[in-house]
């Protein structure tokens, strides 16, 4: 041993700082014994009894005990989240199904409008031709009326004219002849008029 004062200086806590550094990690691994070492090239190996897996398998109930000692509160929070967005998607979910909905709909109901809206230009614009070709026609009857009553008007005005012009040239024959026969006569007209 004397050859090899380090390693007494180590296992005793010597002076240097590499053997706390050792007890330090055995007690970070919670006292473990050491683990024998393992012969890769062997099938089976050397004593089965010793050996034992490096991270024993916890029983079923252990789990939540742990995770309510350890980090239940963590494991919590995280599933208050999940469950949070969760629902969350499922909301936005629903909002925009809804969304959707209220807008077709609303594109219906403008059609159904649009539609209406439509026709009853459609019916105005049809009245309004059909009112317009009864006031051309009205219009054409009144026009062909005024003319026909202006035709009539100017032939009994000619035929008044004719008549007062005839009557003119009655009293204008007349009164030539009655001129006439005073000359002959020699007797001057009365001072009443022989019309």
């Amino acid at each position: 041993m004397a050859s090899k004062p380090w390693k007494q200086n180590d296992h005793h806590g010597g002076g240097d700082g590499a053997g706390r550094d050792e007890s330090a990690d055995r007690e970070q691994r919670g006292g473990e014994a050491e683990e024998e070492p393992v012969n890769p090239l062997a099938i089976v190996p050397a004593s089965t009894e010793n050996h034992r897996p490096a991270t024993p398998a916890a029983p079923a109930d252990a789990a939540p005990a742990a995770a309510g000692i350890g980090g239940g509160a963590g494991q919590r929070a995280s599933v208050r989240q999940v469950r949070k967005e969760e629902v969350e998607s499922k909301i936005a979910a629903w909002e925009a199904a809804e969304l959707a909905k209220v807008h077709n709909r609303f594109k219906r109901e403008e059609a159904i409008i649009t539609g209406w809206e439509d026709e009853q230009v459609e019916k105005a614009t049809a009245c309004l031709r059909k009112i317009e070709r009864k006031l051309e026609e009205e219009k054409a009857r009144a026009v062909e009326r005024m003319r026909n009553d202006v035709a009539v008007a100017r032939q009994k005005a000619e035929e008044k004219r004719a008549s007062v012009e005839a009557k003119r040239g009655e009293k204008l024959a007349r009164v030539l002849e009655l001129g006439k026969l005073m000359k002959i006569v020699g007797k001057p007209p009365s001072k009443r008029s022989f019309f």
